[in-house]
C-alpha cells in the first residue's frame, strides 16, 4: 500500500515546506507586546472631575489597521495584545483612569442613565498613533462627537523591545485620555 509520502524525499520536502510556512506565519505575527498592566498616571489638574458621574458605554473597534484582539507597529514587527479585545483594553483603561480621578463610573451592567454617557469608536490604532471618535451623551441625546488623536515617532530600532514598547503603549494611553480630559468641549459636561 502506498501512502501520500511514498518516498523519503517527498516527505522531507513536504515537511520543509510546512516548517517554512509556519515560520513565515509566525514572522508575520510579529513579536508580542503584552498589555496587561495599565495604570493611569496623570500630572495635570483634574480636580474638576472628582465626584462627577460618568456612564461608560460601548467602545467599538472600527480601525482598519487593527485586529480584533491586537494592534500592530506599522512595520508589523510587533503586535500589541491584552488577551482581550482591543476595544476592551481601551474601555478598561478609561474606566481605571476615571476611577483614579475620583469619578463615579457606571457601566452597562450597572448603568446610571442620569450620568453623562460616553462611548468611543476606535478609528486607527497602531504603536505610533491612536485616533478615536468620542461620543458624549446627555439626557439620552448626543451632545458631542469629536475625534481625538495622539502620535508618537517610531522608536529607534535598538530601543524596540517588548518591555519598552509596552511602557510606551501605556504612556500613549495616558496621553490620549489626558487630551480628552483637558479638552474644553469635554470638560464642560463636568463643570456643572
Amino acid at each position: 500500500m502506498k501512502t501520500k509520502f511514498s518516498s523519503p524525499a517527498k516527505a522531507i520536502i513536504s515537511l520543509s515546506v510546512l516548517i517554512i510556512f509556519c515560520l513565515t506565519l509566525i514572522g508575520c505575527q510579529g513579536m508580542k507586546v503584552p498589555l496587561r498592566s495599565y495604570h493611569p498616571v496623570f500630572t495635570g489638574d483634574y480636580d474638576l472631575y472628582k465626584g462627577k458621574r460618568i456612564y461608560l458605554m460601548n467602545f467599538n473597534n472600527h480601525a482598519r489597521d487593527t485586529g480584533i484582539k491586537e494592534y500592530y507597529s506599522p512595520d508589523m514587527k510587533f503586535r500589541y495584545s491584552s488577551e482581550d479585545l482591543v476595544s476592551n483594553y481601551f474601555w478598561y483603561s478609561f474606566q481605571d483612569a476615571f476611577k483614579k480621578l475620583g469619578m463615579i463610573v457606571s457601566d452597562e451592567d450597572r448603568p446610571d442613565y442620569t450620568a453623562t454617557g460616553l462611548w468611543a469608536t476606535l478609528l486607527s490604532i497602531s504603536d505610533v498613533k491612536y485616533h478615536v471618535l468620542l461620543t458624549v451623551e446627555e439626557n439620552k441625546k448626543i451632545a458631542l462627537k469629536k475625534e481625538y488623536s495622539i502620535q508618537e515617532p517610531l522608536l529607534a530600532e535598538k530601543d524596540r523591545n517588548p518591555a519598552a514598547l509596552e511602557q510606551r503603549a501605556y504612556r500613549m494611553t495616558n496621553r490620549l485620555i489626558a487630551i480628552i480630559l483637558e479638552d474644553s468641549d469635554f470638560r464642560k459636561f463636568f463643570a456643572k
